[in-house]
């Protein structure tokens, strides 16, 4: 896998993140301040407890009796320092649930608005699964760390630093000789992150590439079976998984070591302590409830360290889940106009229009075409011609274009993309339904009657169909929308187009999968319901465009002619070869 895309510095990881964590900073300031302040009374504890201990020895050794009220005091106050950090923790460990649950819902939320405004054209380019991953896997990896594991590192650090201050206290000698692993482990974990995060981002994508092939061969698992390529795809899928473990395991396997190095850095260093220690001891110059507490200490300054080098790879992780979430965040979104007010009073007009998919490639050139108000227009051509393209533009789904489209005179660029689109309905040639009752699919959610909707079924020789589904309206489409056939989730999504009422209405091949009785009822109710609404049809069967008002004949990118169907016929070009290709000239 190449690392195609230009990795962030750690700064702009860290500004990225604060974005993220800003909108909370209260709560996270306060759930920082719980962690700093459970490490600290973690690390005062052991302090009185050698002093206890010391109080003991002294009366052992001299003979005299226990000093109660002292121990009693210093034991209330080791008691009190563990109690005050049980509640630090608790509050801290429910603060950071529920800041994590909203800050998960929060970005979930942000990234679908953004995928809903970010450019078709860049939006094309993105794998459905890796989408899917970063909705799922990325966001929940991120929220775990940024209110479990930053908190603990929060604490532990904290906790170090106490310590630290502990044994400067009891002894500078060996808090001098303690703290000499500090700058050995962080060169050590430099090392361990340089040499692992390139792998952890790999892992990330490889994770998304899989999500991606697993989306696709299950959607279109009966497409592989129909064809027998089972084994061709499980090969596929053998591979994209290989990648995965084979970065999952660079990844896991260096970002381990940390724990081992440190532990046994840990170790050599708790034992040299030792030693000087009970030297100091035997020469009086540190009191055995000292170097008890010291003992407590070493392990306080061990545990925190080790904590430290296992949350770096779950750091590494959440750095690659930001830089993935904002792999969407920050993509270039759709532009907008700013005239709200909108209608539809005159005429659609392309002017001098040029527009590619890809540099280089136009798919139309110097454009140019006037629809009126009213007037029902079939846009025909072979398959490239650049039909469904104009259908693109004139809804602004790409904005990239030579020239300019006007609505009553006034330029797309300048209108609210929301408030134009409400003129608009279209009928694609794939259908899109989803998983709930026939109702909910048709209307979303558009205050109707079923009275007016019943209506608006029946002209457009819906309802019979629907009325012979189990439960009518209420029957419900499963999440695979596979229990009802091609032609009806077609008839559904026509139906969806009618009820908005629009202005403007739209058909891309909206009889594809239409029997041709059907298409002739179809057909037969969608005259009635196009008068007095501008109709933009795109057909490749001709029978279905034959009443238009006017047929623009499109061909690499250009209007080659135009007229009705009696005119084009007549005029013996390219329209009557296209015609003639479809049924006999006899016919006519």
């Amino acid at each position: 896998m190449k690392n195609s895309f230009k990795k962030p510095t750690f700064l702009e990881t860290v500004v990225k993140t604060w974005k993220i964590l800003r909108d909370y900073r209260k709560s996270y300031v306060l759930i920082i301040v719980f962690c700093v302040s459970a490490a600290l009374f973690n690390a005062l504890a052991p302090f009185f407890l050698g002093k206890t201990t010391d109080s003991i020895y002294q009366s052992l050794t001299k003979g005299i009796g226990f000093d109660m009220t002292f121990i009693l005091k210093t034991l209330a106050i080791v008691l009190g320092c563990y109690l005050i950090e049980a509640i630090c923790t608790y509050f801290k460990s429910i603060m950071a649930s529920d800041l994590g649950q909203k800050i998960g819902f929060d970005l979930r939320h942000k990234l679908i608005n953004k995928i809903n405004r970010i450019k078709l054209s860049k939006l094309d380019t993105m794998k459905k699964g890796d989408i899917i991953s970063k909705i799922t896997n990325d966001i929940e990896r991120l929220t775990d760390n940024l209110t479990e594991i930053i908190p603990d590192l929060v604490y532990n650090i904290s906790l170090i630093f106490g310590v630290v201050v502990m044994m400067y206290v009891l002894d500078p000698l060996l808090a001098t000789l303690t703290i000499t692993v500090i700058p050995l482990t962080f060169l050590l974990l430099r090392f361990i992150v340089k040499k692992t995060q390139i792998y952890f981002d790999y892992n990330q994508k490889a994770i998304g590439n899989v999500n991606s092939f697993v989306e696709e061969s299950v959607t279109n698992n009966d497409i592989i079976k129909s064809f027998n390529k089972e084994s061709y795809f499980s090969e596929k899928f053998n591979k994209e998984s290989r990648e995965l473990a084979d970065y999952g395991f660079k990844s896991s396997f260096f970002s381990s070591l940390a724990v081992p190095f440190n532990k046994a850095i840990g170790n050599l260093n708790y034992l040299m302590v030792v030693c000087v220690g009970a030297v100091r001891v035997i020469r009086g110059h540190l009191s055995i409830g000292a170097i008890q507490s010291f003992i407590q200490y070493m392990k306080d300054f061990n545990k925190p360290m080790n904590v430290i080098a296992q949350v770096i790879s779950n750091l590494q992780m959440a750095i690659a889940s930001v830089d993935r979430v904002y792999e969407i965040l920050d993509m270039e979104e759709e532009s907008n106009g700013y005239l709200k007010d909108i209608g539809f009073n005159s005429t659609i007009e392309f002017r001098h229009v040029n527009f590619s998919y890809v540099p280089g490639k136009p798919v139309l050139k110097d454009f140019n075409l006037v629809i009126h108000k009213g007037e029902k227009i079939a846009l025909v051509g072979k398959t490239g011609a650049g039909k469904t393209t104009i259908v693109n533009l004139l809804m602004k789904f790409y904005d990239n274009y030579e020239g300019d489209i006007l609505i009553d005179g006034i330029s797309l660029r300048d209108l609210d993309k929301s408030s134009y689109r409400d003129l608009i309905s279209m009928v694609l040639q794939d259908t899109w339904l989803f998983e709930g009752s026939i109702k909910d699919n048709i209307v979303f959610d558009k205050k109707i009657s079923d009275s007016k909707l019943e209506s608006i079924l029946s002209k457009s020789k819906i309802l019979h169909m629907i009325d012979g589904l189990p439960g009518g309206l209420e029957f419900q489409i499963n999440e695979e929308t596979d229990n009802i056939s091609a032609g009806e989730k077609q008839l559904l999504t026509i139906a969806r187009a009618l009820v908005s009422d629009p202005q403007i209405l739209i058909l891309d091949e909206a009889t594809s999968n239409v029997d041709t009785r059907l298409e002739y009822l179809i057909n037969h109710s969608m005259n009635s319901l196009m008068k007095n609404r501008t109709s933009i049809v795109i057909a490749h069967r001709l029978s279905t465009i034959v009443q238009s008002d006017r047929i623009i004949v499109i061909k690499h990118g250009q209007i080659l002619e135009s007229g009705t169907h009696k005119q084009l016929l007549k005029n013996k070009g390219y329209y009557y070869k296209l015609y003639n290709s479809q049924f006999d000239i006899n016919e006519t």
